[in-house]
């Protein structure tokens, strides 16, 4: 072969060499335009453009891999759009992700290749123009129904007591600690891995649903109440959850709860007529209830234990101990019996110096104290609301104790409830689980008496059953 020869076929061999090179480069121009901090671990929502691509057939491949992984593979390759002799285009493109979990990082970019994914040259590791934090957990939480004794079979197939009732419930998207990643709460439908750092959050950290309801009086046949909340990327429970499914509607529901005068568009309406109707609260002679009035401690321990099951012939006649004697309680008081059983329970206990203070005010900071007490002691006697070990977990007995203890579900951040006080946990455990309210997004006011109003309502919620 002579030199001439060998020369030209060698310089076409590098022509051919450099021209299949050039076919399968990335070609500048291409861009991620949009893409989302947080997405679920189905799909990535993202949008791209590429420029520059007159010529042959042209291919805009889309490449998605975990941070941490040393390279891209041609499974990592998603073809977006194929194009013939056009310069620019753009679109988005739905990258279904796989295999991922909670806090990974995804690192995307985008080539232009003449070749299809499995032929088409792999970007090098370094080549990340964009990437998005997975947020693969949907939000935590609970919901429950109203306080009842009824033994059903199921938790959804339970009955109401009066026609109006509250379906309540606490849910958070953020229940571990920093650095995982969380999108935040959306709808109740009716963090960082490697070098990067989560991004905030797109809703809130947590919400408490009420939905009160009002049987019409029409209603027959099956009911249904449900829910699947959602966070803001579209986690959720999987599918809707009960509080009752498909159960039919009883004559008893449609009746009336009890009424009083001074209810009708008070926030606390709904609890307080329907812890009437069950006969763990009552009103005035006059009619009203005193939604705004006081609650004194020897009325709270009568409301107490009668949740947990006792009537006046049930009472002790003498302090039972020692530590339930008080010199500002004698057997002729009306409170006398439902002090000491009160004080003998546990659930209530004496202010120092012999004295039970039965016709000092109720704080706020007591009445979540006495619910700690409550939960503390196991609950109450078998079969009553206060009772720990029926069919159905109560707030206070289950929730309490699985949500209370790392506040997870809602953080309470008061400044006016210090560390070390009596009420402290009490508070936290309360408002971590929605039975109670603060008096303002910083304040819980515990050393405030309690209305009447707002202890229905921490009742209700209390011996609700989920």
């Amino acid at each position: 072969m002579s030199k001439k020869v060998f020369t030209v076929l060698l310089l076409a061999v590098f022509m051919l060499a450099q021209f299949s090179m050039a076919s399968a480069a990335t070609v500048p121009g291409t861009s991620i335009t949009s893409i989302p901090g947080l997405a679920n671990n189905v799909g990535v929502d993202i949008g791209w453009s590429a420029t520059g691509m007159a010529g042959p057939t042209q291919n805009v491949l889309l490449w998605g891999k975990d941070s941490t992984a040393p390279a891209y593979l041609p499974a990592d390759c998603h073809e977006v759009a194929t194009t013939v002799g056009t310069a620019n285009a753009s679109d988005t493109y739905t990258y279904m992700v796989a295999g991922v979990g909670n806090g990974d990082v995804i690192d995307f970019t985008v080539t232009i290749d003449s070749a299809m994914c499995a032929a088409a040259t792999v970007p090098a590791v370094s080549d990340v123009m964009d990437f998005t934090t997975i947020d693969g957990v949907a939000p935590y939480g609970f919901f429950a129904n109203p306080p009842s004794l009824e033994n059903v079979a199921n938790f959804y197939d339970q009955h109401v007591s009066c026609n109006t009732f509250e379906l309540w419930g606490v849910a958070s998207d953020r229940i571990y600690t920093d650095p995982d990643p969380y999108s935040g709460f959306d709808s109740w439908n009716t963090g960082s891995t490697g070098s990067f750092s989560s991004p905030a959050p797109l809703g809130p950290d947590y919400s408490v649903l009420s939905w009160e309801n009002t049987f019409p009086a029409t209603a027959n046949g099956n009911w249904s109440f449900y829910t699947n909340p959602s966070d803001m990327i579209g986690n959720n429970w999987g599918g809707n959850y009960y509080w009752r499914s498909a159960v039919a509607v009883t004559p008893d529901e449609l009746a009336n709860c009890a009424n009083f005068t001074d209810t009708a568009g008070h926030d606390t309406e709904t609890q307080v007529r329907y812890l009437a109707d069950l006969g763990l609260i009552a009103g005035n002679p006059d009619g009203s209830y005193g939604v705004n009035s006081t609650l004194t401690r020897a009325e709270a321990s009568a409301l107490f234990e009668k949740a947990n099951g006792y009537t006046p012939a049930m009472l002790p006649v003498a302090p039972p101990s020692a530590a339930c004697t008080f010199s500002d309680v004698s057997a002729s008081d009306w409170f006398a019996g439902w002090v000491w059983q009160a004080c003998d329970d546990g659930f209530m206990n004496g202010l120092g110096g012999g004295l039970f203070g039965p016709a000092d005010l109720l704080t706020r900071g007591q009445i979540v104290t006495i619910f700690n007490n409550i939960d503390v002691m196991g609950g109450g006697v078998a079969g009553s609301f206060l009772d720990g070990g029926g069919t159905f977990n109560t707030v206070l007995n289950f929730e309490w104790n699985n949500w209370g203890a790392g506040y997870h579900l809602r953080p309470a951040a008061f400044s006016d409830v210090p560390i070390g006080a009596f009420y402290t946990n009490p508070v936290q455990y309360a408002f971590a689980v929605g039975v109670a309210d603060g008096t303002s997004a910083t304040t819980f006011s515990p050393d405030q008496p309690v209305l009447r109003g707002e202890f229905a309502k921490m009742l209700y919620r209390a011996l609700s059953r989920v």
